[in-house]
């Protein structure tokens, strides 16, 4: 949020609560284990009509929310704002070109979320890669990234969708570390998660190799060869490590839409969904995130919704690879 000191012409669409706040107290951004600095005075609007016009539109709302919001800023803007889609997976690549012609998007490596209204925490300051999906509108993405390198690390990728599905291969154990109750794991039964999540990320893997994607190195994340060590590995201290990585970050975003928040929607479909749309597509097999694709989709509609132990999930597995 360096940049706003720089550019008064910056402005949060905000609704409810968050508004409220935002308007009033301003914009709290605090580092895990850190003081609450100052708050940040920020300009908020609650509706599109408070503002004339828009050159750039950085949209970084859930998979969820995309296609309404997409339809709001073109009812007002048209097809004048540059997007700058700043969403996980590959659905933002599907909404956004039948709404606006000039669409950069972005991969965050960064972990961060939200304690109350106005307030956000994250672990380490992260970074951000962009790029289109066509290698155009080069200009546009050396404005945005002049703008925002005063508040973040930013690089320009030409292929952007390998950055893509290798931040995705990650998104998918967040589906695992909501429908599991992994922070109240007994010690025996740690060797069996990890199994899982490894499983489930090489299975990804190899789905998104068949594809064509390539590993893009996205520093903070685990190289696609350490996860496959990693998941050979079976010994006290590989234990201790994971559970150790498992524990550092914040809560995923699926944790904090369906634990933290209790919302209804999850980005589930859009982000393991697709992994078993690419799956069927190749006529291949990947039984681990097919059954835990199966019970998220079962378990995240019920109300109040609570984990399952680790030994249950782990029961459904098996079942599943050994029929």
């Amino acid at each position: 949020m360096i940049i706003l000191p720089n550019y008064k012409n910056v402005y949060f669409l905000a609704r409810g609560e968050n508004a409220k706040v935002l308007r009033s107290v301003g914009l709290t951004l605090y580092q895990k284990e850190g003081n609450h600095p100052k708050p940040i005075p920020v300009n908020v609007i609650e509706d599109l009509n408070e503002l004339p016009s828009v050159d750039i539109v950085i949209l970084a709302v859930k998979n969820y929310s995309l296609e309404e919001v997409a339809e709001d800023i073109f009812s007002k803007f048209g097809d004048k704002p540059v997007i700058l889609a700043l969403q996980n997976g590959v659905e933002n690549q599907k909404v956004l070109p039948k709404y606006f012609s000039k669409v950069i998007y972005g991969v965050v490596i960064i972990s961060a979320w939200r304690d109350d209204p106005g307030v956000f925490g994250y672990m380490v300051k992260g970074y951000l890669v962009i790029g289109t999906l066509d290698d155009d509108f080069q200009s546009e993405i050396r404005e945005i990234k002049n703008i925002l390198k005063l508040g973040i690390t930013i690089r320009i990728l030409k292929n952007i969708q390998d950055a893509v599905h290798t931040k995705l291969i990650f998104n998918l154990s967040n589906a695992i570390l909501t429908l599991i109750d992994y922070k109240n794991i007994h010690t025996s039964s740690i060797p069996k998660l990890r199994k899982i999540i490894y499983n489930y990320m090489l299975e990804g893997i190899k789905i998104v190799q068949a594809k064509g994607y390539k590993e893009h190195r996205l520093p903070g994340l685990l190289p696609w060869k350490s996860i496959e060590s990693a998941a050979n590995e079976d010994n006290e201290a590989a234990n201790k490590m994971f559970i150790t990585q498992i524990h550092t970050p914040g809560p995923n975003s699926m944790e904090q839409d369906k634990i933290i928040r209790h919302k209804s929607e999850s980005e589930l479909v859009y982000l393991n969904g697709y992994i078993i749309a690419l799956t069927d597509s190749l006529g291949m097999e990947a039984p681990y995130n097919r059954i835990i694709y199966k019970l998220c989709k079962k378990n995240f509609q019920k109300k109040p919704y609570q984990p399952l132990d680790i030994e249950v999930v782990w029961k459904k597995i098996i079942e599943n690879i050994s029929t």
